[in-house]
């Protein structure tokens, strides 16, 4: 009889597969139990017990309990209502929510549709004008408040002056009600010299005055009007020369 070898058993192939989806089931089981391990907080939208690394947290205006999922799902809510100014969940809490302390737990959706809508109401309350060249038509808000007139275009491919005021292109010597009328190159020329030598113009008949020295109230020879020139006022006070209608306006 011979002899005979014993045939060695065959290796088993480990799955790849397999092995990722145990690491990632230990992984998961184990986050479990740290999560486990922290202290916990009631949520008062949901009312489950949630860990407190879960808890929502408004940058310091305010730290009721809610976790940050119920206030994901609540602030999705308020923009589809297209409210800006989300405040806090808690029905004794004025605070506002603060967009930024949200937005790592807001989906990219709600969070540009919130930025959408706060960036229409800042519009909304500012005076606005959109610049009057057609190849520009640049959004301009008036964020300081008070008058403006004279106003360059913020687009930087534009740059150009417009009255913001009767939001046409910049008249410069003229005054708005004169501004649609058509004007050739010398017009053109002589509202410039107006401007930049501050010249006023009467507002009855509308020629310029310049007054180098003296009271700066003028009366007009052709008009029995009078009025003040705004060159020297300029220089001295926050008096302003008066239009045809009575209301205070530069004369250029």
């Amino acid at each position: 009889m011979g002899n005979t070898m014993p045939t060695p058993g065959r290796r088993r192939r480990r799955n790849p597969r397999k092995q990722d989806e145990q690491g990632e089931e230990r992984e998961e089981q184990q986050r479990e139990a740290e999560a486990e391990k922290l202290p916990c907080f009631t949520c008062e939208i949901c009312i489950e017990p949630t860990p407190q690394d879960k808890k929502f947290k408004n940058k310091k205006r305010c730290s009721h309990p809610f976790c940050l999922d119920c206030i994901s799902k609540f602030i999705d809510a308020k923009t589809d209502d297209n409210i800006t100014a989300v405040k806090c969940p808690d029905l004794n809490c004025n605070k506002v929510l603060d967009p930024l302390s949200c937005r790592p737990i807001l989906p990219a959706r709600v969070f540009n549709k919130w930025c959408d809508l706060l960036c229409n109401a800042t519009i909304l309350k500012c005076e606005r004008v959109y610049c009057p060249y057609p190849d520009c038509s640049e959004l301009v808000l008036n964020e300081c408040g008070g008058r403006v007139r004279k106003c360059e275009c913020p687009n930087p491919n534009c740059k150009r002056l417009f009255c913001f005021r009767c939001k046409l292109p910049w008249h410069a010597g003229y005054r708005c009600d004169e501004s649609g009328v058509t004007r050739d190159s010398n017009d053109l020329l002589i509202g410039q010299v107006v401007e930049t030598k501050q010249w006023t113009r009467c507002p009855g008949c509308g020629h310029s005055v310049e007054l180098l020295l003296g009271c700066p109230i003028v009366r007009c020879r052709g008009w029995v009007v009078v009025f003040v020139t705004y060159s020297l006022i300029k220089r001295t006070s926050n008096v302003l020369p008066f239009d045809n209608a009575g209301a205070e306006q530069p004369s250029f």
